[in-house]
Order: structure tokens, then sequence, then C-alpha cells
């Protein structure tokens, strides 16, 4: 029997998904031959969602944003830094997902019954994929204990950007089985998905306690009795809160009353550490750290970081508007690193906010085709799908703000994958047609 061309998108789709979503947990725990593999099949993936995204590419606005980013990558790169080819080309891959992932899936949206096949398998393997997270999870945390190890199925270095994605799936999972005329009733039927925000507890994840707030906040439906409704889930969302908040305790210090420092995790004094170095010993520290930590990081705070910008341009004038090219967050396996990777590596390494990433590579241009891009996917819809679901749309934004200045997990592909994928499908059909998108398959 003839397999249609959109079932073969969907199959390829679901397979980079489940590929890219595993291939870290196995490399780093069951087969560490596979690690000197795991490049190859990590541009393997990229180069199937390319083609994917150049198969479905249908609308204007698609190829003109595609095409957009791909000349001021090429533009900032190759004329205004002279970098190599090879690493303008490796550079461009940390950009698929956002180039191709949304025009994929507006291809399935575009069409109903495609889009009804689509939802029902993309639910079902988001929901494996959340279940999956427990075992590894709790495998990581028996062997390492809490700690940046704790990244599920996606391996040792992503506890932040698996903890995102397990919050962004059970909250979709769940708005899409919440009853607004039975609220609490619906939230005890499916009391499953908020279980299965456990595992962010134990990764220590300290974004994972604004997430809880968040999901429990915008769970409530919008409307007449939204208040109401909102004093039945505090209660549920402070146990929530309290017994994340005694594991996250346990699990880094062993003790409830003080972190390693002595210090309240809340407290003004551990969160000013957190967020806050000295900027003038910045580099010294990071070096240090470097040399001497076993991780090898330099682990300087995110808002010491965005203080620390303007270095650049004293240092290297002139690369304001469109930044120092590509490439300079690829490289040290089959590629070396860039020059300035070399130079400011005490500054690159860790945990980067995602608009740092974008402005140094592209400057204040790609910041701006950026806002602009995000702006486009919440205001053009489908057609025939111009309904919002409001607390869903909230939840994304929000959590894309906290990408920009928090972490860079929206390079990721297979977070991407998941993100604009919610995106599409928070808009929603504009006749009664809804319900039937909404509910549970």
């Amino acid at each position: 029997m003839q397999v249609s061309k959109s079932i073969l998108i969907q199959r390829a789709l679901l397979g980079v998904f489940w590929v890219l979503g595993t291939v870290g947990f196995v490399c780093d725990e069951f087969v560490p031959g596979l690690e000197s593999l795991r490049s190859y099949i990590l541009l393997a993936c990229d180069a199937v969602l390319v083609l994917i995204g150049l198969m479905t590419l249908r609308h204007k606005a698609d190829f003109l944003f595609v095409g957009s980013l791909l000349l001021i990558a090429l533009t900032s790169s190759l004329l205004l830094n002279k970098l190599p080819i090879t690493m303008t080309v490796n550079g461009i891959r940390v950009f698929f997902g956002v180039m191709f992932c949304y025009p994929i899936f507006r291809y399935f949206w575009d069409e109903p019954n495609r889009r009804d096949r689509f939802i029902k398998a993309f639910d079902k393997n988001l929901e494996v994929f959340l279940w999956l997270q427990v075992p590894c999870i709790l495998y990581q945390f028996i062997v390492y204990t809490a700690g940046d190890h704790g990244g599920g199925s996606l391996g040792n270095w992503y506890s932040g950007t698996i903890s995102m994605m397990i919050y962004l799936i059970s909250f979709y999972l769940i708005r899409k089985r919440i009853n607004p005329r039975h609220f609490i009733s619906s939230i005890l039927t499916n009391y499953k998905y908020v279980l299965l925000l456990t595992p962010t507890f134990l990764n220590e994840t300290k974004i994972s306690f604004v997430l809880l707030v968040l999901y429990f906040i915008l769970l409530v439906p919008i409307g007449k009795r939204m208040f109401a409704r909102a004093l039945i889930v505090v209660p549920v969302m402070s146990l929530l809160f309290g017994v994340g908040y005694m594991t996250y305790k346990m699990t880094y210090t062993g003790e409830v009353s003080k972190t390693a420092d002595g210090l309240d995790i809340f407290s003004e004094e551990y969160l000013m550490e957190y967020m806050f170095m000295d900027v003038e010993r910045a580099e010294e520290d990071a070096t240090w750290n470097m040399e001497n930590n076993e991780n090898g990081l330099a682990d300087i705070p995110r808002a010491t970081k965005f203080l620390l910008l303007p270095m650049f341009e004293e240092n290297e004038p002139g690369h304001i508007p469109m930044g120092f090219g590509v490439g300079h967050f690829k490289g040290g396996t089959k590629l070396s690193h860039s020059e300035l990777y070399d130079q400011y590596e005490w500054y690159l390494i860790g945990t980067i906010p995602y608009f740092i990433h974008v402005y140094l590579q592209l400057g204040l241009v790609g910041i701006l085709w950026y806002i602009v891009f995000l702006v486009s996917i919440f205001v053009r819809h489908p057609e025939g799908l111009s309904k919002r679901d409001l607390n869903m749309q909230l939840f994304l934004v929000i959590l894309i703000g906290i990408n920009f200045f928090y972490i860079e997990s929206m390079r990721d592909p297979v977070f991407c994958i998941v993100l604009y994928g919610l995106v599409a499908g928070s808009w929603l059909p504009d006749d009664a047609g809804a319900k039937k998108i909404l509910s549970p398959t």
C-alpha cells in the first residue's frame, strides 16, 4: 500500500524527535561507544530536519523568514567577519530549529485531516516522552545525585532544557483535558500530568519553581469564575511548591535547613550570589573555576554575563549591528573552536542566555529578526484556526522570555519541535470543530 507524503513527513519528524530526545542518555549511560558517532547522528538529524522543512515550505512569510535569517547569517559570517565556510555552515545548524520547525507544523495545520492525524500521533509521542523522563531522571539522581547530570533522556548538561520540556508538555496535555465547567474534577481525573512534574525537583533546576507557579496560575481558565477557581488550585500549588522546595534542599545539600553555603535558596543573599559576581574579577574567577572544577565550567552568573556584554564592543569594536558571525558556539569535536571562543572561553562556556547567544553571533539585526518572527507566529494564524488558547499562548510567551534571559534551550532542535508544535497547537478552529481538537486523544 502506498504511503502518502504527509505520513512519511510525519514519521520522519517524529523519528528525528525521538533520536534527538534519547541519544544523549543512551550515549552517556548505556552505549558509551556511540559517543564518537554522536556528532554524526546529530548532523544526520539536522539534515533530515532541513529536508523536511524545505519540502513543507508553503507560505510566503515562511520563505521570507527562512531566507532573511540565512542572509543575515551569511552576511555576518562570510562578508563582515571573514569566517571559514565550514565554520559558517556548521554554525548555521544551531538556527535550524527556529528556521524550519514552525513551517513544518504549518504544513500539517493547512489541511484538517492531515492536522487531526498529526495531532493524535504528536500527543501520544509527547505523553510517552513525558513518562520516559521519570526513570531517566530517577536513574541520574541515584547515580549522580541532583545536578546538571539530570537531563533526563536528553543526557548530561540538559537539566534546564528537560525541565522546561516537562512543564511545556504536561501543561499542554492537561489543558486539552480541562473542562471549564468541571474544573476541579478535570484536574483530579488527569492528576497524572501534575505528578509527572516531580522529576524536575530531582535535577536542581531552580527555574522549576517559577514554572510551577506559572503552570498553576495559567491552568485556571480565563473567565468570570477565574478568581474562585484560582483559590482552589492555590493549596495544591503550595503543597507541591513546599514538597519541591524540601526535595531540592535535601537533594542539593542533604539538609532541609540550608544550602551548601549555609544560605536559604530564597534568601536575598543567596539570590544575589546566584545572579551576580564581581565584574572586575569575573575573568580571573572564571578561569580559576575552569582549571580547578571537575566539570571544567566557568560558572559565571547569567546577570553578570549581561553586564559583561559591553566588553566585546570595547575590545572588538564594530560588531553591535551584525555580531561576530555564526559558529562560535559550535566546534570542539570534529571542527576546532573559533578564535573568538578561544579568547573568551571563560565567558562563553557554560549556560548562555539565548539573547546573548543570538546577539554575539548576529548582533542587533539578529535580535530584531527574532522579535519580528516570534511576534508573527502569535499573530498570523493558520487558515480556519483563528481562536487562541490564550492560557497556552501566555505560557509559551513567558517561557520564550525565560529562554532569552536565562537559558539557551531554543538552540536545540528537539526543544524547538516541542515549542513550535505547541505554538501551532495553541491555534484552534473557528467553529465547533475546536471541541474535536481539544478533546483527549
